[in-house]
């Protein structure tokens, strides 16, 4: 029986409708294959910010807190996390983002998912200079609640190089240096996944929504 289309009219061989079948059956399921896809990429959230769906995970590193004690992974475990790098001697960005972070958590404070869980940790990458000991002051005099902690070089290492923290001792007249970090704040869940990576320049009520936005899709992942 002739197959007509348009075209040049054709003689089916033999089993030629069965392999049309077979054909028409295989563009179906990649037609259904490449539908399914394009609805997956069309399901990606949509919330500013969020580094979805491969987000960096905090691996094991050990720091010394403000009070003298071990300041590893475990301590962000089970909490909202804001992470911010930088060293107290530092003259305009560490102690501005501390008092941004300050507004951000009081902005948070009746939020259910920080609430009374939720933590800001400052870690100083100038261990030289800021030893545990003058840290816990110097974040205390911005909130009685937040954390501090530093370490040597290879032990900073260890929680900054996942992240792509960089910083660099710059020199000053003398003995007197100063250092050059980034400066981002970083969103951590309880899950240690590092969620959102929060640039200059810094505004409490932006960090604050990124942040209502970001744990709310967390919250219905299955």
């Amino acid at each position: 029986m002739p197959v007509r289309y348009n075209g040049p009219m054709t003689t089916a061989p033999p089993g030629s409708q069965s392999n049309a079948l077979l054909a028409l059956l295989a563009f179906a399921a990649l037609s259904a294959g490449l539908l399914f896809a394009v609805w997956k990429t069309e399901q990606r959230p949509d919330v500013p910010g969020l580094l979805w769906p491969d987000p960096p995970q905090i691996g094991a590193f050990s720091l010394i807190g403000s009070d003298g004690q071990p300041y590893t992974e475990a301590q962000l475990r089970g909490h909202w996390t804001f992470l911010f790098f930088g060293f107290a001697q530092c003259p305009d960005v560490c102690p501005g983002t501390l008092a941004v972070l300050k507004q951000v958590k009081a902005k948070l404070e009746g939020d259910p998912a920080f609430g009374a869980d939720g933590q800001v940790l400052f870690v100083s990458i100038d261990p030289e200079r800021d030893t545990p000991a003058t840290l816990g002051p110097y974040v205390q005099y911005f909130d009685p609640t937040f954390k501090a902690a530093t370490g040597p070089e290879e032990a900073l290492t260890a929680l900054t190089r996942p992240l792509g923290v960089i910083y660099a001792r710059v020199p000053g007249g003398g003995a007197d240096y100063s250092m050059d970090h980034t400066a981002s704040i970083f969103l951590i869940d309880p899950q240690l996944r590092v969620l959102s990576a929060i640039s200059l320049p810094h505004e409490a009520q932006a960090i604050a929504d990124r942040f209502r936005a970001i744990a709310a899709f967390v919250a219905q992942l299955p």
